[in-house]
């Protein structure tokens, strides 16, 4: 098949395996594993994705508590020798899921976070540089309001104007 129409199709049976996950599961498990052998005889490779979209043994399409569980464990090395040097092997964390249909474990390494960085923070910035401008400037208007009407022009304000006489 060439190119465009493999795609197509792949797409095809791989939509309708979803569509199907939920009203007919033993048809979704077949197209899901006739789109995984069309995949391997053409030599495409599946993507991460694609991988953990459903089991990899019986083409069940992963719904989580539906038709699989899935937990964090330990991810086992591959390792059967003990390391020339001595130091233990570091064990990785993996997402485990079982289906409910096989019973098959299927692990997903998990990547490790990066560390977390930690920036300095600015002896000042722009917020406080506001804050502190606009407290200058309320302080100044309460500093002038008493030192009292001899400071200002006219000598008389707003309340004076108020007084019942």
């Amino acid at each position: 098949m060439s190119s465009p129409e493999l795609s197509a199709r792949l797409r095809y049976l791989n939509d309708s395996a979803h569509l199907l996950a939920n009203t007919a599961p033993s048809t979704s498990r077949q197209l899901r594993s006739r789109c995984d052998v069309l995949m391997s005889e053409n030599d495409l490779g599946p993507s991460d994705a694609h991988r953990q979209d459903a089991c990899g043994a019986c083409g069940t399409i992963m719904v989580l508590g539906w038709a699989g569980t899935m937990k964090t464990g330990p991810q086992p090395s591959r390792r059967r020798k003990p390391r020339p040097d001595g130091q233990a092997i570091k064990q990785t964390k993996a997402l485990i899921y079982e289906c409910k249909t096989c019973h098959r474990k299927t692990r997903f390494p998990l990547s490790e976070p990066p560390p977390a960085t930690r920036y300095k923070k600015a002896s000042s910035n722009s917020k406080k540089r506001a804050k502190a401008r606009k407290r200058g400037g309320l302080e100044a208007l309460l500093t002038a309001k008493k030192a009292g009407p001899e400071a200002s022009g006219f000598g008389l304000d707003l309340m004076d104007f108020m007084k019942k006489s």
